[in-house]
């Protein structure tokens, strides 16, 4: 009886709660990511960095050496949703962003950085964990997703760590691809991604969905319908500060490329940016790197927007004030 008392006690889903994966993206420029939701009903909190988030296809490491807390509600006082960590699976350099450094980089989401396997995820058969080591086998499952093209060509070492999924009630079904979350024939496209429909985890493929929205440290869009001629939704007249970099996000429903441009009140243009490509999703225009360099002042910021498909184009304008 004690035994059995002791594994209760310690069983992964017990100890970790509602710690689930709520994105992946596994075909996007750079590096490939998932995203971490917690979700409980109380507000609670733990320091995640000594799981893995892995395929567990070759060598992995834990998410970080220094604590990394998520909790189950956003905190006021931080520019960042709480109740979300990004964590980047193939990126060996960059330092991550803990509780003692927060959001280093200001772009309103804690990333962490994991020296994985080089190649994952794989945009075709492939499965992503929640574990406490980066074997599948031991019972330390604590949340599982598989995915797959469908095209009959079943990777046998995803077969093999979807077999010990379902044997550890983490996913339903056989181990086939047909149990898995179908990605269509030839995967994701970049600006897609896998995200979960709700809170309520059945550890099936029923759980989730594609999307054309990315939207890494922010709550899940479902896929919508829209006007083919709507591309970008935006604020025509938008006043923005340093203080208040929020205030110039934009949504874009298609690919697109943007061009910045900055002017001062006399009308002489102080900046001009690169052509920017943007996948849809919300996207923030980044101000503050170019307000640091000017004096205080009244600016007039103009973003000259895109369809890369249909080539269509917008033009809006923001008030930014230093």
């Amino acid at each position: 009886m004690r035994w059995i008392l002791l594994v209760y006690l310690f069983s992964p889903s017990l100890v970790w709660g509602q710690l689930l994966i709520n994105e992946i993206a596994c075909n996007v420029p750079g590096s490939d990511w998932v995203e971490l939701f917690l979700y409980s009903a109380q507000p609670v909190s733990m320091d995640i960095s000594s799981l893995y988030v892995t395929m567990y296809y070759s060598t992995n490491e834990p998410l970080s050496q220094n604590p990394v807390t998520i909790y189950s509600y956003d905190k006021p006082e931080t520019p960042w949703d709480d109740r979300f960590v990004v964590v980047h699976l193939t990126d060996a350099t960059t330092p991550d962003e803990c509780d003692a450094t927060g959001d280093a980089n200001s772009n309103g989401v804690l990333d962490v950085y994991c020296n994985n396997y080089v190649n994952s995820l794989w945009n075709t058969d492939c499965v992503v964990a929640i574990d406490t080591d980066d074997d599948p086998s031991n019972g330390g499952i604590i949340d599982f997703v598989a995915y797959s093209n469908r095209d009959g060509s079943f990777n046998q070492s995803i077969c093999q760590y979807l077999a010990s999924a379902i044997q550890q009630a983490q996913w339903v079904g056989t181990a086939s691809e047909a149990c898995m979350v179908d990605i269509g024939k030839n995967g994701l496209q970049e600006y897609q991604s896998i995200i979960r429909k709700a809170a309520l985890d059945s550890n099936s493929l029923d759980d989730f969905v594609i999307t054309p929205y990315l939207t890494p440290g922010h709550p899940n869009i479902l896929p919508v319908n829209h006007s083919k001629d709507t591309f970008i939704k935006i604020n025509k007249k938008i006043v923005l500060t340093k203080r208040a970099i929020e205030q110039c996000r934009i949504f874009i429903f298609q690919p697109c490329t943007l061009r910045v441009r900055l002017f001062s009140s006399q009308g002489y243009k102080m900046y001009e940016s690169e052509l920017l490509s943007a996948l849809p999703g919300f996207y923030t225009i980044d101000w503050v790197r170019q307000i640091k360099k000017m004096r205080c002042g009244l600016y007039l910021g103009t973003v000259e927007a895109q369809d890369s498909k249909n080539r269509q184009s917008i033009e809006f304008y923001c008030i930014v004030v230093e």
